[in-house]
């Protein structure tokens, strides 16, 4: 298939919405959690998280235009923290209900009998049975203003990772710990590792050696 502007501003909706959110591919995702005013706990899975920096440890989380039913966004504007969770295979399905649109002060968690954990070094709901769970402060926010979505920056305050999928160099085998990403808005993949290379660097070649004047 070959598409022009033309031709994508005239897709059927639903095809076009489909195709759009899977142009990217595979992304990580992860559940949310979140306190309300009222330290009522909050889960909503989440594909579009991306790494910001690592000194200082920054991620971002780009959320959809924010209406009446967006209660993370609304929560991380009342107390300024959330928890990342990554999302073992065996919660897929849990993770995928979360996307459902829950009143105000019903808890997903209680819901789909997702576990939840709360920890004396970090005062944000966390996936008691995530690998990986990450706490982290609202650090600044960015509108994108052709669509209205908002970028999320937040600033790593806590990480939690189970022994046995950290390794001594500081990678996580995410092969080991059998993480879930998705493509578009309702299809997993289990996530596998296909080799693992040295940090890349220019390859001498004296064909690009700069000419010197005889």
């Amino acid at each position: 298939m070959i598409a022009t502007l033309s031709d994508i501003e005239s897709m059927d909706k639903s095809f076009r919405t489909n195709l759009i959110n899977h142009l990217s591919g595979a992304k990580a995702v992860h559940l949310m959690g979140t306190f309300d005013e009222q330290h009522q706990s909050n889960l909503a899975i989440f594909s579009n998280v991306i790494h910001i920096g690592a000194n200082p440890a920054m991620m971002g989380v780009l959320f959809r235009p924010v209406g009446a039913d967006s209660h993370s966004y609304k929560n991380i504007q009342a107390n300024k923290r959330f928890t990342l969770n990554q999302i073992p295979l065996s919660m897929v399905q849990q993770a995928h209900q979360t996307s459902a649109r829950y009143p105000l002060g019903k808890s997903e968690f209680e819901a789909y009998g997702i576990e939840e954990e709360r920890i004396s070094e970090f005062d944000g709901p966390f996936v008691k049975n995530s690998l990986v769970k990450i706490g982290l402060t609202w650090e600044e926010e960015h509108l994108i203003k052709s669509n209205q979505t908002i970028l999320i920056v937040g600033k790593i305050q806590y990480i939690s990772i189970q022994d046995s999928i950290l390794l001594p160099d500081g990678h996580i085998d995410l092969d080991v710990a059998q993480c879930v990403s998705a493509g578009g808005l309702d299809t997993y993949y289990q996530v596998k590792k296909l080799a693992q290379f040295p940090y890349a660097k220019v390859l001498a070649d004296a064909s690009h050696e700069p000419r010197r004047n005889s």
